[in-house]
């Protein structure tokens, strides 16, 4: 039997602790994102979800020139 190797997927869905991490911020601000409908988020049971997209796309879209 010979050994394959898996490749690298990116992810696409990011889990709570997974986006604070990916933007370095505190849970409170994406708190405060989903409270101000500022971001989609999405709720699987207990645990939330985003969308890698959408907080590429929120952070590109507030850039300051």
């Amino acid at each position: 039997m010979t050994k394959g190797r898996v490749r690298h997927i990116e992810k696409i869905w990011l889990s709570s602790a997974e986006a604070q991490a990916y933007l370095g911020m505190s849970a409170d601000f994406f708190k405060r994102l989903r409270t101000n409908a500022q971001i989609h988020y999405y709720r699987v049971g207990r645990c939330v979800f985003y969308a890698k997209n959408d907080i590429d796309e929120l952070v590109t879209s507030n850039r300051v020139i």
